[in-house]
């Protein structure tokens, strides 16, 4: 497996903020370039973990970074990739990944160029009135959710590995990702 870990451009200049994207994007890249080494039958296999199979999981994980984006830039949401009924192979959802990956550092770098993480942002699909109060949340804390988000599914997708019996021991953690930084 190769991670291009050269490929860590910075999203905002804010250390703490930067380093938590920077993380996030590497090790949901180092999950997807693992899943490529899967069987398709493998990524498919339904193992009772997160949304069910590691294509599922992964396909939502990728899915979520267009309506991250979509939310940051007040754009139409999309449609949900998982919700197009259609299976995807790791390959196909590197190449989404990748496309994602570049709208949502654009959308993060410009919704902290343009705002306080103090101010609200409305999480809900449309900006149609009346706004539901419980949509508007700071911009700090829909970016908390965002890596959370993130961390949550790998770990399901790592948990899902292990019982296909290609884990990953310590590997999504911070300190491997610091270490392959510093080389």
């Amino acid at each position: 497996m190769t991670v291009n870990l050269k490929d860590q451009r910075s999203y905002v200049n804010h250390p703490f903020l930067e380093t938590l994207f920077a993380y996030d994007r590497w090790a949901t890249r180092f999950i997807i370039e693992t899943c490529l080494e899967l069987t398709q039958e493998e990524f498919e296999r339904p193992v009772g973990l997160g949304l069910g199979s590691v294509e599922r999981t992964v396909n939502h994980l990728v899915g979520a970074l267009f309506f991250f984006t979509d939310r940051l830039t007040r754009c139409a949401s999309r449609p949900r990739l998982e919700k197009d009924g259609r299976t995807k192979t790791a390959g196909e959802l590197r190449a989404l990944f990748e496309q994602a990956d570049r709208e949502f550092g654009e959308a993060v770098k410009h919704a902290l160029e343009t705002h306080a993480l103090t101010e609200i942002l409305n999480w809900a699909d449309t900006d149609e009135e009346p706004l539901d109060p419980e949509d508007q949340i700071p911009y700090s804390l829909a970016f908390a959710q965002m890596i959370d988000h993130g961390i949550q599914h790998r770990t399901q997708v790592a948990d899902m590995l292990q019982t296909l019996g290609k884990g990953l021991p310590m590997a999504l953690s911070p300190f491997v990702w610091d270490d392959a930084q510093r080389q």
